[in-house]
C-alpha cells in the first residue's frame, strides 16, 4: 500500500513540476481506415462554433483555446465519409486527443455534402460488432466505469450478476472469449478471475487509457482465432503531444492515477496505476477474507520518422486473497477456513507500424505474456491440504500486411509464431463428494517441454458491385503439443439495399485449442483436439438518422468436439461433446446528441449441449433465453448528468437435488437431471448521477452509481447439503442488493 502511494505521489509531483500551463485544446490524427496513410488537408470543426483546424502533412491537427464544455467534433476529407464524435468533453487546462480513421466514400471526388456518421462500419466485420468510446464507458449506469460491465448490456451478452464482470456471449462460456490489448493477447483482463472461471470483479484496464473498444460477438474475420465465441479488442490511446494531463480517481473499488503527455519531440506516453480498497472494506466489516489488487498499464509511442511508428505496451496485475476463519476440520474443500491465493499476470510488447508504400502498411508485434496463480487451502491446523502452482509464459511474434490493390479491393496477409512454456503442480486430498462418491487423493506435476502454436491467414475485401461488398478469408492454425492442424474459412457479405439500409451475412469456422489447465490433470488429455464452433449470422441494419440505428440479427452456432468430463472423480477429458446455440437479437442505439443518449435491446436465445452422441441434449449452464437491456441518459445542465439502466435475464439452469440416499449411516444427495431446473429470473434497475465542477485549472467529477435501486433479491446459486435426519438443506446465494458506488475523478 505504502509503495503504491509513493509511486502515485511521485507521478503527481512530476506532472506539477514539468507540466506546462496552457489553455484547453484538442489534438489528433486523421488517417485512411484501410492503409493508415495520413490525410493532409482534412478539415476538423467543432460543431456550433467557429473553431477548427486543418491537418498537416502528417495528418496531425491541433485546435487551441477551447472553452470548457461538451462538444461535437466533425472531420471531413475529399473522397471520404465524414465522421462525427459526439463525446468531446473539454476540461480546464487539458489536451484531449481524438483520432479518426476515415472510410472511402462510395461517391468519389464530387463536391457534394456527404452525411456524417456517428457509427463505424467495417466490411471485414459488417455485423455483430459494437464500438464504444471512453466517455460512453464512463457514463454508463450500473458499471462503476468498468469496461466489461458496460459490455454486459450489449445485445446477446448475458450478465453474470453484479459480483462478476465476465462476459457470457450468445450462450457460450467466459473462457470462449479472446481479449486483446493493442494487438497483444491478454489471458485474464479481470481482477480475481481465473481461466475457466465465471467470476471476476473488475477490469484490470483503466477505461481512461482507451481510445476505443471493439467487441465482436460472432462471425469475426480470419485475423482472429483460437476462441469460439467473441473477440474483445481494446485500443490504448497514444499519449498526447501537447501537454501533460493527470487524472486522479477513487471509488469503493480502489484508487488510481493516470498521467499522459509528451516525452520528447517525437514521443508521448500514457500510464495508469491503481490499488484496490477491497481489503480495507472487508477489514472494516470484520470479514475473514482480505482481497487486494494492484494493476499498472502503460504505453510509450515514438515516431521514428513520418512512415514508421513504434509503441511499447506494458500490462501488469497482482490479486491477493488471505482468508482465515475458525478452525474446522473437514474433508469438503468448500468448507476450508484457510486460504492464501495469489494471481498475477503481465504482458509486454512492442508494436511497429510501417507505411511501406502509399497503398500498404505492416504491423509487427513482438510480445511476452505471463499468467499464473498459486493457492493453498485447508484448515488452520493444516493450511495446505490442497493447493496449486500454475504458470504459463508465452513469447510471440506476429505480423500483418494490409495492401490496397485498388479502391475496390484490399488484402490482408499475416502470421504468428508463439512459444509456450507451461508448468502445473497441484495436490488434492481424498474427498467424499456430496453424492457419496469417493475422489482419491491426487498429485499433479505437469512440466512439459516448451511447445508452440502458429497460424497464417489471408483476407480479401472487394466490392463485387456498387451495392455489394464481400470479405473472404482463410486461416491455418497449428498446435504442436497435440499435433493438430486446422483450416478455418471465413466469409462476410454486405448488400446495401438502400442508402441507409444494409443486409449483412457472415459464416466462419472457429477452433479453440485445449488450455494447459485442461490438459495437465491427466496425461491422456494430450489426446484432446480443438473444440469447434461454426457460425452462421444474418442481420439487417437501418440507419434511422446519422446518430441512431436499428439492427436485427439471427445466428446459429453449431458446436462439435467439445471438452467433456465423463465423471466427477476423474480428471480425464474427452472430445465427445456437441450442441448448438441459436437466437435473435433486436436493438436500437442512439449516440449522444442533443443532450440525450440511449439504447434498447432484446435477445432470445437457446444454448444446448450433449456429452456424447447417444446422450440427450440439455440446457447449457449459461443458457439465458430472454435478455432485455434498456439504457438512457441525458444532460440536465450546469454539469449534471443522469442515466438509468434496466436489465432482465432469464434464470440460468442448474442441476437440482431429487432426494437423499443413506450410505454407511451417512446421508448423501441424489442429483436430478442435469440442468433441469432454473434459478429465478434476474432483474434490476441501476441509476447514475454525475456532477462536474470546473475550476480555473482543474476539474472534479463526482458520481453516485446506485445499483439495484428496488433491492431485488437476485439468486445467483443454491448450495445443497443433506441434514442429519436425511432432509435436504437448501441455501440460496444472492447477488448484491441495493448498492451505492460513490466515485470522484480529478483532472489536472
Amino acid at each position: 500500500m505504502k509503495k503504491s502511494l509513493s509511486i502515485i505521489i511521485a507521478l503527481l509531483a512530476f506532472q506539477f513540476t514539468y507540466g506546462q500551463s496552457a489553455a484547453s485544446s484538442i489534438s489528433g490524427e486523421v488517417r485512411d481506415a484501410i492503409t493508415k496513410q495520413p490525410l493532409p488537408g482534412s478539415n476538423i470543426v467543432i460543431v456550433g462554433t467557429t473553431l477548427g483546424a486543418t491537418c498537416d502533412m502528417n495528418g496531425y491537427f491541433v485546435i487551441k483555446n477551447i472553452k470548457i464544455g461538451k462538444y461535437q467534433l466533425k472531420v471531413s476529407s475529399t473522397g471520404y465519409e465524414s465522421q462525427t464524435n459526439s463525446d468531446v468533453v473539454i476540461a480546464p487546462n487539458r489536451n484531449l486527443k481524438i483520432s479518426f480513421d476515415l472510410k472511402t466514400s462510395a461517391v468519389q471526388m464530387k463536391e457534394i455534402q456527404i452525411m456524417s456518421t456517428y457509427f463505424s462500419h467495417s466490411t471485414e466485420s459488417p455485423l455483430s460488432v459494437r464500438t464504444l468510446s471512453p466517455e460512453e464507458i464512463r457514463r454508463s449506469p450500473g458499471s462503476a466505469e468498468d469496461i466489461f460491465r458496460v459490455m454486459q448490456s450489449m445485445p446477446g451478452v448475458a450478465t453474470a450478476g453484479g459480483k462478476s464482470a465476465q462476459l457470457i456471449v450468445r450462450g457460450g462460456s467466459p473462457d470462449e472469449n479472446r481479449t486483446l490489448l493493442d494487438n497483444i493477447e491478454i489471458y485474464n483482463p479481470i481482477h480475481f478471475a481465473r481461466t475457466g472461471e465465471s467470476m471476476g470483479i473488475i477490469s484490470i484496464v483503466n477505461p481512461a487509457l482507451l481510445e476505443k473498444v471493439d467487441f465482436l460477438t460472432g462471425g469475426f474475420p480470419a485475423k482472429y482465432g483460437d476462441k469460439m465465441s467473441s473477440v474483445f479488442e481494446m485500443t490504448l490511446q497514444d499519449g498526447n503531444k501537447e501537454l501533460f494531463n493527470t487524472d486522479v480517481n477513487a471509488n469503493i473499488a480502489g484508487f488510481g492515477v493516470m498521467v499522459d503527455g509528451p516525452v520528447s519531440e517525437n514521443g508521448s506516453a500514457i500510464f495508469s496505476l491503481r490499488r484496490g480498497f477491497f481489503d480495507i472494506l472487508t477489514s472494516i466489516m470484520n470479514k475473514p477474507a482480505a482481497p487486494r489488487y494492484y494493476d499498472a498499464v502503460g504505453k510509450l509511442t515514438y515516431n521514428l520518422d513520418s512512415k514508421n511508428r513504434i509503441s511499447l505496451v506494458g500490462f501488469y496485475y497482482l490479486d491477493q486473497i488471505d482468508k482465515q476463519g475458525t478452525t474446522k476440520e473437514s474433508t469438503s474443500s468448500s468448507k476450508y477456513d484457510y486460504m492464501k491465493r495469489d494471481d498475477y499476470g503481465t504482458a509486454f510488447g512492442i508494436n511497429w507500424r510501417s507505411l511501406v508504400s502509399s497503398k500498404a502498411f505492416t504491423l509487427t508485434t513482438l510480445s511476452f505474456t505471463g499468467n499464473g496463480w498459486t493457492t493453498k487451502q485447508g484448515t488452520l491446523t493444516d493450511p495446505a491440504l490442497l493447493g496449486e502452482d500454475i504458470l504459463e509464459n508465452e513469447f510471440s511474434l506476429k505480423s500483418e500486411l494490409t495492401y490496397e490493390i485498388s479502391k475496390d479491393i484490399n488484402i490482408k496477409l499475416g502470421g504468428m509464431y508463439k512459444a509456450i512454456d507451461s508448468h502445473n503442480d497441484s495436490w488434492t486430498p481424498a474427498d467424499t463428494l456430496r453424492t457419496g462418491e469417493i475422489k482419491n487423493a491426487a498429485t499433479i506435476s505437469y512440466n512439459p517441454d516448451m511447445t508452440n502454436k502458429s497460424y497464417l491467414f489471408a483476407q480479401v475485401e472487394t466490392k463485387l458491385f456498387p451495392s455489394i461488398q464481400l470479405s473472404a478469408g482463410l486461416r491455418f492454425e497449428r498446435f504442436a503439443l497435440t499435433n493438430e492442424s486446422n483450416l478455418s474459412p471465413r466469409l462476410a457479405l454486405t448488400y446495401n439495399l438502400l442508402d441507409n439500409t444494409s443486409l449483412n451475412l457472415a459464416f466462419g469456422k472457429y477452433f479453440q485449442t485445449p488450455a494447459s489447465y485442461q490438459i495437465s490433470p491427466d496425461v491422456r488429455n494430450l489426446e484432446l483436439k480443438s473444440a469447434l464452433a461454426t457460425h452462421y449470422v444474418a442481420g439487417i441494419e437501418q440507419r434511422i438518422s446519422d446518430d441512431t440505428r436499428a439492427t436485427i440479427e439471427v445466428y446459429y452456432k453449431e458446436l462439435a468436439s467439445l471438452f467433456v468430463s465423463p465423471n466427477d472423480t476423474s480428471n480425464l477429458l474427452l472430445n465427445t461433446g456437441s450442441g448448438y446455440a441459436k437466437g435473435i437479437e433486436v436493438s436500437m442505439q442512439k449516440k449522444f446528441n442533443g443532450g440525450v443518449v440511449g439504447s434498447a435491446s432484446y435477445s432470445y436465445s437457446i444454448s444446448k449441449r450433449r456429452d456424447n452422441a447417444s446422450a440427450s441434449l440439455y440446457d447449457f449452464e449459461y443458457d439465458r433465453p430472454h435478455i432485455i437491456n434498456l439504457i438512457g441518459g441525458m444532460e440536465l445542465g450546469d454539469g449534471w448528468q443522469i442515466g438509468a439502466k434496466f436489465q432482465f435475464a432469464s434464470g440460468n439452469p442448474y442441476t437440482p437435488v431429487d432426494g437423499v440416499a443413506k450410505k454407511a449411516g451417512q446421508y448423501y444427495l441424489i442429483d436430478g437431471a442435469i440442468n433441469s431446473a432454473r434459478y429465478p429470473d434476474y432483474h434490476k434497475i441501476d441509476v447514475r448521477v454525475d456532477k462536474q465542477f470546473n475550476f480555473d485549472k482543474w476539474s472534479l467529477t463526482a458520481y453516485l452509481d446506485l445499483w439495484n435501486i428496488y433491492n431485488r433479491d437476485n439468486i445467483t446459486s443454491y448450495s445443497f447439503k443433506a441434514g442429519t435426519a436425511g432432509e435436504i438443506i437448501t441455501t440460496p446465494r444472492y447477488d448484491f442488493g441495493i448498492t451505492p458506488i460513490i466515485g470522484i475523478t480529478a483532472k489536472f
